[in-house]
């Protein structure tokens, strides 16, 4: 049986003033059924195979899935997080996800690249900017927004049980105290992402990524 942790805490900072809607609750679609962007990762989730899925969330999110809900009463981190909520799952491996990293590929997949004891799925980023090409001082083109040669994680993993018991802290992130010491010990293989990825990080992203969804260009939750 698949079972999932999708990482909900967080405050989005970086949405306000134009939002205080919680990130896991912005509302995402507008037709009827699963609207917010919780909602729409639990419906892909479920799509794909998912029978359990847990939320490691700070506060209480209204949901239109029946999920198992587990509330810190202290900052966790990331790491302390999953650490947390692995008391509500009863496989030996479990799918971990931040609720704001949206991937357009078969999570199922992942499950492949964890027999070390650990995976992480890496995308490919996009430069900010438009690129600009130059030959000496001369301008001989322009790029707009292209891939970077190389890659960063997508915030999608999967993890063993028992390597979530021995490297998880209680209290602390998992890419800053996690991940370094999982890549040290040679148990953290990645898995390139052949898909799109797209994350919520500002109030920018998040009316871009609306856009997308509307217009079709975005297929993840259809």
């Amino acid at each position: 049986m698949y079972e999932a942790i999708i990482l909900c805490g967080g405050h989005a900072w970086r949405l306000k003033p134009h939002t205080w809607v919680p990130k896991p609750l912005l509302p995402i679609k507008e037709e009827a059924g699963p609207k917010t962007l919780v909602d729409l990762q639990i419906q892909w989730l479920k799509k794909h195979g998912f029978k359990n899925i847990v939320l490691a969330s700070n506060q209480n999110l209204k949901t239109y899935f029946p999920v198992t809900q587990v509330i810190e009463e202290k900052k966790l981190g990331t790491g302390g997080a999953v650490k947390n909520a692995l008391d509500y799952v009863g496989s030996q491996e479990v799918y971990v996800m931040n609720v704001d990293d949206i991937v357009s590929y078969d999570p199922t997949a992942l499950f492949e690249y964890s027999r070390r004891g650990a995976a992480i799925l890496l995308a490919k980023p996009k430069l900010g900017f438009g690129m600009v090409k130059t030959r000496g001082n001369l301008v001989v083109g322009f790029q707009e927004k292209p891939f970077l040669d190389f890659y960063v994680s997508a915030g999608h993993y999967v993890f063993k049980r028992h390597v979530i018991e021995k490297y998880f802290p209680d209290v602390g992130d998992l890419e800053k105290e996690t991940l370094p010491v999982l890549a040290k010990e040679k148990l953290l293989e990645g898995m390139k992402l052949k898909g799109d990825w797209y994350t919520v990080n500002t109030y920018k992203d998040y009316v871009t990524l609306r856009e997308k969804i509307k217009s079709g260009e975005i297929k993840v939750f259809i």
